[in-house]
């Protein structure tokens, strides 16, 4: 019978998760506030603006939609990630992905 190892990936997608998560929360929520200042309308007012307004709501969605993309796929790789793999298969992985 072939002898099963701790799969090398999974820890390093976990810490990926780890990583980026909170990355992508700061970046999403910068963008959510500077969008709030902005709707106050103390900071630039006018035709111009306004348009641009639209613009910083649309790339906020985009950002939003992005970041929560990322991490919900990253989190299904996660769960499908197997978490003993062959010996042959962990040093495939190791060297594939440089862990």
């Amino acid at each position: 019978m072939t002898e099963m190892v701790p799969n090398p990936l999974l820890p390093a997608l976990q810490e990926t998760l780890r990583t980026i998560e909170p990355l992508i929360h700061d970046m999403q929520q910068a963008l959510v506030n500077r969008a709030k200042d902005f709707h106050s309308g103390r900071i630039w007012t006018g035709p111009v603006a306004k348009d641009f307004d639209g613009e910083l709501d649309r790339h906020t969605g985009r950002v939003r939609y992005a970041g929560d993309t990322i991490l919900n796929e990253l989190r299904l790789q996660i769960t499908r990630t197997a978490d003993m793999v062959t010996e042959k298969e962990a040093l495939r992985l190791i060297r594939q992905y440089d862990l």
